[in-house]
C-alpha cells in the first residue's frame, strides 16, 4: 500500500474509546459464535454419555477462545485504522486486517457530509463522519471514532470546497 508523505497529510485523530467499543463488539460476536459451537459439541458429548467435566469444557472453551481472539483482532484492526486529510484535495482512509483497503475521497466528488453519533459515541465523546460521494458504486465512506469537535471541524472544512467544486 502506498504511504502518504507526512508533509502533505494531516492525520485525523481517533479516540481510544473506539478501541474499547470495537473490542467489546468483536469479543461479543466471536464469543457468541464460540458459545453456539460449544453448546452443539456439548450436546453431542452428552448424548454419547461423556464425563460431565468434558461436556462443560467443550461448552465453555470455544466461547472463551473465540472471545479472546475477537479482543485481539479488534486491537489489530484499531491499530491499522487511519484517516488522513489532504488539505484542498480530500480524505484518505486506511482500514482492514486481512483485506486491507484504502479509500480515497476527493473533494470534487463530495455530495454531502453527515456527522453521526450513537449512544456509545455520545457516552465517550465520539462521532462518525460519513462522506457521501457521486459517481461510484460505494457512495459513502465512514470515518469512525473522531472526537466530536474534530468531526464538525472537518465537515466545515470540506463543505465549502465541496459546494464550489
Amino acid at each position: 500500500m502506498e504511504t502518504i508523505p507526512p508533509s502533505a497529510a494531516t492525520p485525523l485523530s481517533k479516540l481510544p474509546a473506539l478501541l474499547r467499543v470495537r473490542r467489546w463488539v468483536d469479543s461479543a460476536l466471536c464469543g457468541g459464535a464460540g458459545l453456539l459451537a460449544g453448546l452443539a459439541g456439548a450436546y453431542l458429548l452428552r448424548e454419547l454419555d461423556a464425563a460431565p467435566w468434558s461436556v462443560a469444557c467443550v461448552a465453555v472453551l470455544p466461547a472463551a477462545l473465540l472471545a479472546a481472539l475477537g479482543w485481539l483482532y479488534a486491537g489489530r484492526s484499531f491499530a491499522l485504522y487511519q484517516a488522513h486529510w489532504l488539505a484542498g484535495e480530500g480524505v484518505v482512509l486506511h482500514s482492514g486486517v486481512w483485506w486491507r483497503s484504502e479509500a480515497w475521497v476527493p473533494i470534487a466528488r463530495l455530495q454531502h457530509i453527515d456527522v453521526n453519533q450513537g449512544p456509545l459515541d455520545r457516552r465517550w465523546g465520539m462521532a462518525s463522519l460519513t462522506l457521501h460521494t457521486a459517481g461510484t458504486h460505494e457512495h459513502a465512506t465512514r470515518i469512525d471514532g473522531l472526537p466530536v469537535a474534530d468531526a464538525h471541524a472537518l465537515r466545515a472544512a470540506l463543505l465549502p470546497r465541496a459546494e464550489r467544486a
